[in-house]
C-alpha cells in the first residue's frame, strides 16, 4: 500500500454540481444528470483552483469525493464462510453471531479489520465508523490492537470505533472502565434497542447509558428499531427519556427501520421530534432488506427501512451506510462504496442527480464522523477524490468501473 507522490496536478472532469462549490463569478454549466464540466487543479494536497471547463474540452472522467462509511462491522467482516446464516433471518443471524463470539480471538478480529480497511481504502473510502461487538468475556486487549490500526492507517483513512455492548454492560464497573478507554481514543459507546421491549427495564438502561455518556462527554450510537414489529417503540422510548434528562449527548440512531411501518402522519411527527433533539440517523438498506420481515413462502410487500425522505424533509441529517459485509447478518458486499450506491439508490428510489440523495452518501456521513471536510469540492479542500472512467450515472452504477483514488493529491497504488 503506497502513494505515487505528486505535488500538483490538473484534470478536466465532470463533477456533480451539488457537490461542487465555486465563487459567484464562475458560471458552471449543468447537464441533465446534474454534472458540471470543470478543470480542477491541486497543489500540495489541496485543491488550488476550480474553473469552468475551458473551451468546452471533452472529458470522459467523473470526479467524486472519497466516501465516508457511517456504519460498518469490521470485527466480523468476511466471517460468513465459517459462520453462515443459511436461514437468512434476524433471529438466526443473532444466534450465529453469538457462536462467532465463542471462538473469537483478538488476532482474528484484528486480521479481519485490517483486511477490510485495506480493501476500503483501495475502493475509495476516507473514513469509517465501525461498531465492535463488546461483551464481558471478550479480551479487553482487543482494543489496543484496534487502536493500533487506527494509528497505522491514519495517513489514508480516519477510523472511528463504537463499542457495541448489551445495554446492561454500561451499568457495570467494567462498562464504565471501558467508557473511559473509549473516551481517550475518541470513540463512541453503543447498544441495541429492539423488540420485544420491556419498557421499564429499557427505560432504566437507556437512562443509565445516556448519563454515562454525559459523564465522560461521549457520543452514543444505538442500533434501534431494527425490526418489523412494534414500529418505533425504541425511538419513542428514547425520546421520552431525553425529555426527562437535562443533558446534551450527541446521539445517532442506526437502522430506525420499523418506523417506516407507521402511518405517514406519525412518521412526520416523529421525524420532527428527532430533528428537534439533533438526533442523526443512519439508514442501512442492505441488511434491513435482507433480514427483516422475511417470509419463506411469500415475497413480503413491506420492507422496513428508515424513511429517508420524510426524515430529510423534517431536517434530520440522514446518512446511508453499508452495515455488514459477508457475515451472519449479510452474506454479500466488499467494502466498495459503488456497490452500496448501485444497490441502495434503486432500492430507496433516490435519484443520484438530486442534492439530498448525494448528501446522504457524501455530506451527512462526513458530518456524522465530525470530519474537517464535508465532501463538497471547493478551493482549499483536500484533494481526496475518486476519478472514474464515466460520463453518466449509468456508467458509475456498472459493475466494472475503472477508478483512480487520490489521497491528498497523490495517486493511491493498490
Amino acid at each position: 500500500m503506497a502513494l505515487i507522490l505528486n505535488d500538483f496536478g490538473k484534470l478536466n472532469v465532470l463533477v456533480p454540481r451539488s457537490l461542487c462549490s465555486v465563487s459567484d463569478e464562475i458560471n458552471l454549466e449543468v447537464n441533465q444528470e446534474g454534472f458540471s464540466p470543470v478543470e480542477i487543479s491541486w497543489e500540495k494536497g489541496f485543491i488550488s483552483a476550480i474553473k469552468s471547463n475551458p473551451n468546452g474540452v471533452k472529458t470522459n472522467k467523473i470526479l467524486l469525493p472519497r466516501f465516508v462509511e457511517p456504519h460498518a462491522h469490521l470485527d466480523k467482516s468476511f466471517s460468513w464462510t465459517d459462520y453462515p446464516n443459511l436461514k437468512s433471518n434476524y433471529k438466526n443471524a443473532l444466534l450465529v453471531n453469538l457462536e462467532e463470539h465463542d471462538t473469537r480471538t483478538s488476532e482474528k478480529v484484528i486480521t479481519r479489520a485490517e483486511n477490510s480497511i485495506e480493501l476500503a481504502i483501495k475502493n475509495g473510502y476516507r473514513a469509517i465508523r465501525t461498531h465492535v461487538d463488546t461483551y464481558p468475556s471478550q479480551d479487553i486487549g482487543i482494543w489496543s490492537g484496534l487502536f493500533h490500526l487506527q494509528e497505522k492507517y491514519s495517513k489514508f483513512l480516519k477510523l472511528q470505533f463504537v463499542a457495541l455492548a448489551p445495554m446492561e454492560y454500561w451499568t457495570t464497573i467494567e462498562g464504565e472502565k471501558l467508557a473511559q478507554i473509549i473516551k481517550k481514543n475518541d470513540g463512541i459507546i453503543g447498544g441495541v434497542i429492539v423488540p420485544p421491549l420491556n419498557k421499564k427495564k429499557f427505560a432504566n438502561l437507556i437512562r443509565a447509558t445516556l448519563l454515562l455518556a454525559d459523564k465522560y462527554q461521549l457520543e452514543v450510537d444505538f442500533h434501534i428499531d431494527e425490526s418489523s414489529t412494534e414500529p418505533g417503540a425504541g425511538i419513542k422510548l428514547l425520546i421520552k427519556i431525553l425529555n426527562q434528562l437535562e443533558i446534551k449527548v450527541p446521539i445517532t440512531c442506526s437502522h430506525l427501520s420499523s418506523i417506516s411501518l407507521l402511518r405517514n402522519g406519525q412518521i412526520n411527527s416523529l421525524a420532527l421530534e428527532i430533528a428537534e433533539r439533533g438526533i442523526k440517523v443512519v439508514a442501512l438498506p442492505m441488511t434491513n432488506f435482507w433480514l427483516l420481515n422475511r417470509n419463506e413462502i411469500n415475497t413480503p410487500l413491506e420492507r422496513p427501512i428508515a424513511p429517508i425522505k420524510q426524515l430529510q424533509n423534517s431536517l434530520v441529517d440522514v446518512s446511508i451506510g453499508s452495515d455488514n459485509v459477508q457475515d451472519s447478518w449479510y452474506p454479500f458486499g466488499n467494502f466498495d462504496p459503488f456497490y452500496l450506491m448501485s444497490l441502495a439508490m434503486p432500492m430507496l428510489q433516490l435519484n443520484p442527480w438530486d442534492r439530498l440523495s448525494l448528501s446522504a452518501l457524501f455530506n451527512a456521513p462526513a458530518r456524522l464522523l465530525n470530519m474537517e471536510w464535508d465532501g463538497v469540492i471547493k478551493e482549499g479542500c483536500p484533494a481526496d477524490f475518486i476519478v472514474i472512467d464515466a460520463i453518466s450515472w449509468a456508467d458509475i452504477f456498472k459493475c466494472d468501473i475503472q477508478r483512480e483514488v487520490f489521497v491528498k493529491g497523490n495517486l493511491f497504488e493498490k
